[in-house]
């Protein structure tokens, strides 16, 4: 397996390309394309010619989305997405304009929903789906026997906020007691910032103590 995180978007969050291993031709997923602005990663793929077979979507905000289009024509492959996030997902362009004071078109629907449970597969390793609302109403986290993707869900010392339209304080608290019964030496790949690991979470961030 191998992880080569990008900060494209912004607002500072993290792009993601996973590969099955290292080596030239190796199957990939992109996780959360969060700007259009996509050059530096279709490059390193080219040059690693990597074979990107999915685009998964941690959830629906703009700075984990708004480059699905531009990668979905690069590559012809599938978006995922938990069906739950389509009311944020559809107010990219709006937020976006708020945000960035930039004017992008509306990003097309993912082509396949994630649902709780959900197994997807990267060569020979399987991804499991946890839903994790709180931070979104479809946020989630994508889970291998080694390593998580948590987007705005959990951070390394914080977690996702849940001030904004549809997060749900409550909804994050469960969520986080999910996380905590996962393998304390699972290392996370969150949607901002560095990685860490569950059981690093569990003993020092201030959100599960």
């Amino acid at each position: 397996m191998h992880i080569q995180s990008f900060v494209i978007s912004p607002i500072g969050s993290n792009c993601y390309v996973l590969a099955e291993s290292p080596e030239p031709g190796a199957r990939a997923v992109l996780i959360d394309p969060g700007d259009r602005a996509l050059t530096p990663v279709f490059e390193y793929i080219a040059d690693r010619q990597f074979q990107v077979e999915a685009i998964w979507c941690t959830h629906g905000h703009f700075d984990h989305m708004l480059g699905v289009d531009v990668a979905r024509e690069q590559y012809k492959v599938p978006v995922y997405l938990h069906r739950a996030d389509i009311p944020v997902w559809d107010t990219a362009p709006v937020v976006t304009a708020q945000w960035l004071r930039q004017t992008v078109p509306p990003v097309a629907h993912p082509d396949i929903y994630w649902e709780e449970g959900t197994v997807v597969t990267l060569g020979d390793t399987r991804w499991n789906i946890i839903h994790t609302p709180g931070h979104s109403p479809g946020s989630v986290c994508i889970v291998g026997d080694q390593v998580a993707f948590t987007g705005d869900t959990l951070f390394a010392g914080s977690i996702g906020r849940t001030d904004f339209p549809l997060s749900s304080p409550e909804d994050m608290q469960a969520s986080l007691q999910r996380l905590r019964t996962l393998p304390e030496d699972l290392r996370i790949y969150p949607g901002h910032g560095g990685p860490s690991s569950i059981g690093t979470e569990c003993r020092t961030n201030p959100f599960f103590i």
